[in-house]
């Protein structure tokens, strides 16, 4: 499990520093397998910032299933077969995060106004 938190950890929190410095956000601290979100985020910006690797890794594991299917050759074969892999694996490192933008949408939903 180290090994694969070694591989996949680094480019998971890049995504979602990258996504905090797109919405003009700075983290409150940061190690090889955390990233700690600001709490003054609206319920928008905490999906993007939370969500962006999911979105990047799923969609490589599509893009990787879809070469795959359609491989005109070996190398086709092999690029679907990586990126699937990759994706796939990288992509099950998101479903906490996916949880946590669920619980925090529930939260935000059954908080009344101005609260």
């Amino acid at each position: 499990m180290d090994f694969l938190i070694r591989i996949f950890g680094p480019p998971h929190e890049s995504l979602h520093i990258l996504a905090l410095y797109l919405i003009g956000q700075r983290p409150k601290s940061t190690t090889r397998t955390y990233v700690d979100i600001p709490d003054d985020l609206s319920t928008g910006q905490y999906v993007f910032v939370a969500g962006l690797p999911a979105f990047v890794f799923w969609n490589m594991a599509i893009a990787g299933l879809i070469i795959l299917i359609n491989a005109p050759n070996l190398a086709g074969l092999g690029l679907g077969f990586v990126l699937l892999l990759v994706g796939g694996l990288a992509g099950f490192g998101t479903l906490g995060d996916l949880q946590l933008i669920y619980e925090r949408i529930v939260r935000d939903q059954n908080t009344p106004p101005g609260d």
